[in-house]
């Protein structure tokens, strides 16, 4: 009988402590990307270290979902999002920063610092985002 109420024990156990992972969208202005203040490609790898392409460049995320990218008078719009686990970025079409769009996955996120990696197992594309 013991026996009986401990399975059950570790069975409500294991239960409960089993989430699963929904991946629901995070609301924009509830990220750390929406905070005040701009974004600069510190890192980025694509088979070898191409962060010197992204040098002058400047991303805003807006809480509606929009991004620009500027240098200089050149100025990219773009969207983005992110759920728990990844981090999407839009540029349209323009050659270069399209490079940088994509459904990342995250690796960490803080107030001054994205971290992310090409959520294809088989790329070793990496993007650094800091303040």
């Amino acid at each position: 009988m013991k026996r009986k109420y401990l399975l059950y024990a570790v069975l409500l156990i294991l239960f409960t402590a089993c989430t699963r992972n929904s991946d629901s969208l995070v609301t924009p202005n509830s990220s750390v990307a929406a905070a005040a203040g701009q974004w600069k490609v510190i890192y980025y790898w694509d088979k070898k270290d191409e962060t010197s392409n992204f040098a002058g460049w400047a991303i805003s995320f807006q809480a509606d979902g929009k991004l620009t990218a500027t240098k200089g008078g050149t100025t990219v719009s773009g969207t983005w999002s992110q759920t728990s686990s990844r981090f999407n970025l839009s540029f349209g079409t323009d050659p270069l920063l399209s490079d940088l769009a994509g459904n990342w996955q995250i690796i960490s996120i803080t107030d001054s610092l994205i971290k992310l990696k090409d959520d294809n197992p088989s790329q070793d594309d990496e993007l650094h985002l800091g303040k």
